[in-house]
């Protein structure tokens, strides 16, 4: 799981995208199945540490995602893994603490991205942020990854020269309070060959912008 503070960039890139043209199962039976109990808004469970530290994991799950028959096994599984491993952790846990998980989804004609924010608390004053996505072709139900989506011929190494403008204004903006430009606030920790940017794998595509995370 790739932890991270900030969406590193929101860009428009109409040159570099191709597009194509163009309930169901439970959720709370899928929440009960993680030993969760739905609350109209999150599937939410407790876990008591040998120490007695009560660990709070809420989950919110997109419907429509996990009832189809393409994606559903996907973001079952994925979400299934989260609440495991944080349920792990927690019996080992000292303090009280907390799992969150939260999604948007974005719809740019038949492809659909779901993103999830994974907010995690441990130890310390402060939490960390991890971003996991998935985009589908609903038309096709094939899953996309980013090259996907570029026109033929464009590899990820093509998006940096057209991403630096924005890519430069959320590192200015990323916390914590920094001087602008410096490391490893740079541009050129972020390119898809740099561990700082997780090789692009978290992506969206929304109506406007393509959106990396």
């Amino acid at each position: 799981m790739r932890t991270a503070k900030i969406a590193v960039a929101a860009m428009t890139v109409a040159g570099l995208l191709t597009l194509a043209p163009g309930a169901s199962a439970s959720v709370v039976s899928f929440c009960e199945g993680l030993g969760g109990i739905w609350d109209g808004q999150y599937c939410r469970t407790t876990v008591t540490s040998e120490r007695k530290a009560i660990r709070d994991i809420k989950i919110a799950i997109p419907a429509e995602f996990v009832d189809d028959p393409v994606a559903g096994p996907v973001v079952r599984d994925y979400l299934s893994a989260l609440v495991n491993n944080w349920r792990t952790v927690g019996t080992k846990m000292v303090a009280d603490s907390f799992g969150e998980g939260n999604y948007q989804i974005f719809r740019r004609g038949p492809i659909a991205s779901l993103v999830y924010r994974e907010t995690y608390h441990a130890d310390g004053p402060d939490f960390n942020n991890a971003y996991r996505t998935f985009t589908f072709d609903m038309s096709t139900g094939a899953r996309l990854q980013l090259v996907d989506v570029l026109k033929p011929g464009n590899g990820l190494a093509a998006i940096p020269l057209l991403a630096h403008p924005f890519i430069v204004r959320a590192l200015d903006a990323a916390p914590p309070p920094h001087q602008p430009g410096s490391y490893p606030f740079v541009a050129d920790r972020w390119t898809p060959d740099k561990v700082y940017s997780g090789g692009y794998k978290a992506w969206a595509l929304t109506p406007d912008d393509l959106v990396l995370y």
